[in-house]
């Protein structure tokens, strides 16, 4: 008996947990540096281009079916640009694991493993990243379902009881430096917002082909969960302390409380950043894997293992954070922007034409 599919609702709840964590942690702190009050300007301004972005991933996936991405490309574009491609997608995604164990495990040791060495929080993370991966897109997505309901309910748990510190008159006025600070935070947060194509890596798993109202949706979701926690942080803290702080997401979880009796529910923050992170970590494993095809047991598991021991090395050399921080901010996220628009621009193109030319071909040359 063939293994049930993965249903879009799953396969949603993994986007929403692994690109989450970047638009909902990641992201925020350049946002507010970059625009600070109007930083909830160049969010809501991005909804545009990302819908039309959206809109492309949803155009390509008619075109890709149960095919992955690489095999398509190299289908239509032959196999040099088609290595070309798997290459330069596995670097990608090899720096999202990076960047993910990096933040990770450095908000850990900050925040409440001061004493443990972070060689052991990587060697724990990156272990069941590997075999959540090893196991497949099926497990990560039945796994999704499972852990993202909590984040949600913790998410919403700590937007309502903050309403006490909350002051909207903190959005306002609007546009006090000009234009210029709301579109420099535009490419922070489309940065962000465009991870939405990892979706084309689920999509062959899946049991039906994702709609276009479907990508609207999750779109919208995703612009939702940037703009809820930026906005919540500059109406609690005031834009300018909030543009001061690393991670203003986890600030909000200090300042929340639980009853009468609870005054600290920051630890529930924990589980949603690891939930986020291992989610994320774990779906880029698999993607590296998936994009070199490679589909014998052993040498997934030997690829998978091999991935966790060079990341969990790596974390022995480790960037400062403020080094690390400005990297993200002047090299990493415009990259990110960059290449993903690229690749959806490639890929609409290439399906475009795919498509005129199996028109061509079904109408038929005219006859004399």
């Amino acid at each position: 008996m063939k293994p049930r599919q993965p249903s879009f609702l799953q396969a949603m709840m993994l986007i929403m947990l692994s690109v989450g964590l970047i638009s909902h942690v990641l992201i925020i702190p350049a946002l507010l540096s970059a625009a600070k009050r109007d930083s909830w300007i160049s969010v809501l301004l991005s909804a545009g281009p990302y819908l039309v972005f959206a809109l492309m991933l949803a155009y390509v996936s008619r075109f890709l079916q149960h095919q992955t991405l690489h095999d398509w490309l190299t289908s239509h574009l032959g196999k040099p640009l088609g290595l070309l491609f798997r290459v330069g997608n596995s670097l990608f995604f090899l720096s999202v694991i990076y960047f993910t164990l990096h933040d990770t495990t450095t908000w850990a040791k900050t925040n409440y493993l001061t004493e443990t060495p972070i060689l052991v929080t990587s060697i724990a993370l990156m272990s069941l990243s590997a075999y959540a991966a090893y196991k497949g897109m099926r497990s990560l997505a039945f796994t999704a379902g499972l852990i993202l309901p909590l984040v949600v309910i913790l998410g919403f748990y700590v937007a309502i009881v903050n309403t006490q510190y909350k002051d909207y008159s903190r959005l306002l006025p609007v546009l006090e430096q000009g234009w210029q600070p709301v579109f420099h935070g535009m490419m922070y947060s489309l940065s962000g917002m465009f991870e939405l194509l990892f979706i084309w890596y689920i999509q062959p798993h899946l049991a039906k082909r994702i709609r276009i109202w479907q990508y609207l949706m999750l779109a919208f979701i995703i612009i939702g969960l940037t703009l809820g926690p930026l906005i919540g942080a500059i109406v609690e803290f005031n834009p300018f302390e909030a543009a001061k702080m690393r991670y203003p997401a986890f600030e909000e979880w200090r300042i929340a409380s639980l009853g009468k009796y609870i005054a600290q529910t920051d630890f529930f923050s924990i589980y949603q950043w690891l939930a986020g992170s291992f989610t994320r970590i774990s779906l880029a494993m698999y993607i590296v894997v998936e994009i070199w095809n490679i589909k014998s047991a052993s040498r997934r598991l030997i690829s998978m293992v091999t991935i966790a021991v060079l990341f969990i090395l790596s974390m022995l050399y480790r960037l400062d954070d403020m080094t690390f921080e400005k990297m993200l901010v002047d090299y990493i996220f415009p990259f990110n922007l960059i290449y993903l628009s690229g690749l959806a621009i490639i890929a609409t193109t290439v399906a475009f034409i795919s498509s005129r030319h199996q028109r061509r071909k079904h109408h038929g040359a005219p006859s004399d």
